[in-house]
C-alpha cells in the first residue's frame, strides 16, 4: 500500500523540470525507475485486505485518483473508498509528457464545463490537494489553425465557446502572420487564439497531489489487477427488455495482488476508470458478450502516439510560443523554458488508418506537416522522445461517463484520450456527485453517458482534428 510521506517527497523530489538537460524526460524516467518500488511501497504487504467498500474503483490514475479525492472530499469517513491499482509505478502516466496541457478549444458543452473546472481547480490547487503540491504552471496561447474548408466550423465554435465566456480571438491569415511571423500561413484561412485558462502544467504533480491527498483522506490503494466480478441474481428487478427475474447485479469485484493471492472485494457501487483496459474490464461483467443492454462491449481501445523534440528551434519561434493545432492534426508547443519545441499528431480513430509507423511516420506525415508551417524547421533535428498511450473512444472520440445501462451500480469514466488528464477533476466531480447527490449538481454530463450507444446517438468534438 502507497505511504502518504514517502509518495509526497518521491513528487516533490522527482517532479517533470524540462529545463533541466537538453533531453530530461530519460533521465528523469529512468532516475524514477530505480526509486518507485521503494517510493510507492511496492515491497509492502498488507496485512488485512478489505472485504467491503462502499465504494471499488478500479484505476488510480488521472481520473480514478480524482474519483477518490472528490468522493472523500464529499463524504468523508461516510464512505469507505477502495483504489485497485494494476501499476501504482505510474509508468504510463510518466511517459505520457504531453498531457499536462490546459485549454478551451473545445465545441461540445460538456468538454468546455470540464475545462473551465480543470481550470479553477489547478488555479487553487493548493488549497486543493496541499501547499506542497506545485504544478510549474506556464501561461501559453492556443492556436488553432483552420484551412478554408474547415474556417466556417472554427467560426461557428468560437461562438459556442463565447457564449461560455471564454476569451478567445479569431485572426486572419495576415493577423496571425503579423503576431507570429515564422508560421507559414499560406494554406490557413483563419486562427483562433485562445488568452485565458490556456498553458502547460507537470502532469505528474497532479496526479501525486491526487493520490496523496486521497490517502490523507481515508482512501486505501491497493496494488491489483481486476480478474473478475461475482453477480447475484435479483428476481425482483424489473428493465425493460430484461426478462423477469433474469437480471443480475455485480456485488462483488475478485482481484489478484503481484504475490498470486487472490482476494475479493463486497461493494455497493464500483467505478470503471482503467483507461485503456476498461473494455477488457468491462467484459468480465459480461459488457459486451452477454445479451441484450450486455451485447453491445464498451467501445474504447489503446491508442499511441510519437512525441518529438525539434531541437533549439525556440530561438525562431520565441518566448511567446504557443501552443500551435494546426490544420493537418500535427501539435506544436514550446519544451517549457528548454530551447526544444515538442510535436506529436492526434491519433487517428483507426490506428492503421495511415499505415505507417516509425521512420516512416516521421518523414510522411510530422516533417511534412512541420516544415509546412514552419520553414525553419528544414535543418532542424526531429527526434522521437517518448511514445504516448491513450484511451480512446473509437464511437465518437469523446469520453463516457456515468452509470451502465444495465450494471447501474458500475460508474464508468474513460475514453477521454488526451483530455482525460486536463478533464479528470471535473470528472471526478461529477462521479462523486452521481454518487453521494443521487444526480449531477454543478454540470449535467448526461449526454457523455453509455445510453447514446444505445440509441446510436454520437457526440463528435469538431475542435480536435
Amino acid at each position: 500500500m502507497i505511504t502518504s510521506k514517502v509518495f509526497q517527497r518521491s513528487f516533490s523530489k522527482y517532479g517533470f523540470l524540462c529545463s533541466e538537460s537538453k533531453n530530461p524526460f530519460k533521465r528523469t524516467w529512468d532516475t524514477i525507475a530505480k526509486e518507485l518500488p521503494a517510493i510507492f511501497g511496492l515491497n509492502n504487504k498488507i496485512s488485512n485486505y478489505p472485504e467491503h467498500a462502499d465504494i471499488v474503483v478500479i484505476g488510480g490514475g488521472y481520473i480514478g485518483s480524482s474519483v477518490a479525492y472528490w468522493l472523500k472530499t464529499k463524504a468523508g469517513h461516510g464512505l469507505s473508498v477502495i483504489v485497485l491499482e494494476k501499476d501504482p509505478t505510474y509508468a504510463a502516466a510518466r511517459k505520457n509528457i504531453s498531457c499536462g496541457s490546459l485549454t478551451q478549444h473545445f465545441s461540445l458543452p460538456e468538454n468546455i464545463y470540464l475545462s473551465q473546472h480543470s481550470a479553477e481547480f489547478l488555479r487553487n490547487v493548493k488549497d486543493n490537494l496541499g501547499p506542497n503540491v506545485d504544478l510549474k504552471y506556464v501561461p501559453k496561447g492556443h492556436l488553432l489553425l483552420a484551412c478554408e474548408e474547415h474556417a466556417e466550423k472554427l467560426e461557428q465554435n468560437v461562438n459556442v465557446q463565447r457564449e461560455y465566456g471564454i476569451r478567445n480571438e479569431l485572426l486572419s491569415a495576415k493577423e496571425i502572420k503579423n503576431k507570429f511571423p515564422w508560421i507559414n500561413t499560406d494554406d490557413v484561412k483563419l486562427g483562433c487564439l485562445g488568452y485565458e485558462s490556456e498553458g502547460t502544467f507537470d502532469s505528474l504533480a497532479l496526479l501525486g497531489g491526487l493520490v496523496k491527498k486521497s490517502l490523507d483522506m481515508g482512501a486505501i490503494y491497493i496494488h491489483a489487477e481486476v480478474t473478475g466480478f461475482e453477480l447475484e441474481k435479483q428476481r425482483d428487478v424489473l428493465m425493460e427488455g430484461i426478462t423477469p427475474g433474469s437480471f443480475e447485479r455485480i456485488n462483488k469485484v475478485m482481484y489478484r495482488t503481484p504475490d498470486n493471492e487472490e482476494h475479493s472485494i463486497k461493494f455497493a457501487a464500483c467505478i470503471l476508470a482503467a483507461g485503456h483496459e476498461s473494455s477488457q474490464v468491462a467484459q468480465l461483467a459480461k459488457i459486451g458478450n452477454g445479451d441484450g443492454l450486455l451485447a453491445i462491449p464498451l467501445p474504447i481501445e489503446k491508442r499511441d502516439s510519437d512525441v518529438y523534440s525539434i531541437e533549439n528551434m525556440t530561438k525562431t519561434t520565441g518566448l511567446n510560443t504557443p501552443l500551435v493545432m494546426d490544420t493537418s492534426g500535427v501539435w506544436i508547443r514550446k519544451d517549457s523554458l528548454g530551447s526544444n519545441l515538442l510535436c506529436g499528431a492526434v491519433p487517428l480513430l483507426s490506428q492503421s488508418a495511415t499505415g505507417q509507423f516509425g521512420d516512416e511516420y516521421i518523414d510522411k506525415i510530422i516533417k511534412p506537416s512541420l516544415l509546412n508551417r514552419i520553414p525553419q524547421c528544414n535543418l532542424a533535428q526531429v527526434t522521437s522522445i517518448a511514445t504516448e498511450s491513450y484511451d480512446y473512444c473509437h464511437y465518437d472520440d469523446t469520453g463516457i461517463l456515468g452509470p451502465h445501462s444495465y450494471h447501474n451500480n458500475l460508474y464508468i469514466a474513460a475514453g477521454f484520450g488526451k483530455q482525460g488528464c486536463q478533464h479528470a477533476p471535473g470528472i471526478g466531480r461529477g462521479i462523486a456527485e452521481l454518487i453521494v447527490d443521487g444526480q449531477y449538481i454543478s454540470t449535467d454530463f448526461t449526454r457523455l453517458g453509455f445510453d447514446r450507444f444505445l440509441t446510436d446517438n454520437p457526440l463528435i468534438e469538431s475542435n480536435i482534428y
